[in-house]
């Protein structure tokens, strides 16, 4: 793992995989580490060749960078990634975010058009979307059980928290119940699902949780105005956007609007994938960012 100060916003954890001419972003989803990307990149590997190279890294506050020390927008980590890119002297990049990643990159988008070649997201949240709050209001829950451990909060995530934060935050919103009334089927089921998500969730600092969850419910709103105007100012920037058909984190309707308001974007539907199989199933994975493969060899034609 490899550090960079940025002036003014913390340490930032990022890895290079990859040496060729042209770069490739991945921009993380949530609170989770670059190590989310782990099962993605052998696809773009194996479909790009040597002609890229793929940068990770962590938001502030995340994984292997440093505490975050003020609330976060989607804008501002727009402009966390400017400033990255401009300490590792990276001009022009092509973007790929997932989840948040996605909103961040629509961010990027519109305040620093002249750096991004092509914008993808996967499971994309949209400020647009015409039931916004509803969907999100479901944060509520979760920023309420964060409440119930502030002792924590000042903490990263490790083994020995682990289990208190995937139990008591995690598992309601997967599974649809309390921890303890699962059954002994489900409580195994949520063993494995916990012990497959912990590489990507490790190091992250749960008061960062805490201040996602907070902006959801409370912010998310305030930067409407920036995203309706800027997003409508988008042109001439290849986009691809890609949704699966059982995503119940960011329903599908949020990509179907959000596609008519981007000016020559592209939505592909993948029927019966969810929002984090292409992150952790190969056969999902493959066919997936194998769309994504198709997308940008066609841009750089």
């Amino acid at each position: 793992m490899t550090k960079i100060q940025l002036l003014g916003r913390g340490t930032v954890a990022y890895q290079w995989t990859g040496n060729g001419p042209r770069t490739v972003v991945l921009v993380n989803g949530s609170v989770f580490n670059y190590s989310q990307w782990d099962n993605v990149l052998p696809v773009l590997r194996k479909g790009l060749g040597k002609e890229y190279r793929f940068l990770r890294y962590d938001y502030v506050g995340v994984g292997g960078s440093s505490a975050k020390t003020v609330p976060f927008t989607m804008q501002d980590l727009a402009d966390e990634l400017r400033d990255l890119l401009d300490a590792l002297s990276v001009e022009r990049v092509h973007l790929l975010g997932i989840s948040k990643g996605s909103m961040v990159g629509q961010a990027f988008l519109f305040r620093h058009p002249e750096r991004a070649l092509s914008f993808c997201g996967l499971g994309n949240p949209n400020l647009l979307y015409q039931d916004l709050k509803p969907t999100f209001a479901v944060f509520r829950e979760r920023m309420e059980d964060m409440e119930k451990i502030p002792e924590l909060w000042p903490e990263r995530i490790h083994r020995r928290n682990y289990g208190r934060v995937f139990n008591g935050v995690y598992v309601p919103a997967l599974l649809s119940k309390r921890y303890n009334d699962l059954s002994m089927i489900e409580k195994f089921r949520a063993f494995i699902i916990r012990q497959i998500v912990y590489p990507s969730l490790k190091g992250t600092f749960i008061r960062t949780m805490v201040d996602l969850f907070r902006y959801y419910v409370d912010g998310i709103t305030q930067e409407i105005p920036a995203f309706a105007d800027g997003l409508s100012r988008i042109h001439d920037v290849p986009i691809l956007l890609l949704h699966g058909t059982k995503d119940t984190t960011t329903p599908i309707d949020m990509s179907r609007e959000l596609v008519k308001k981007l000016s020559g974007a592209e939505l592909v539907e993948f029927e019966g994938v969810t929002h984090m199989g292409p992150l952790l199933l190969k056969k999902e994975s493959e066919l997936v960012f194998g769309r994504y493969v198709d997308f940008l060899k066609q841009v750089d034609k």
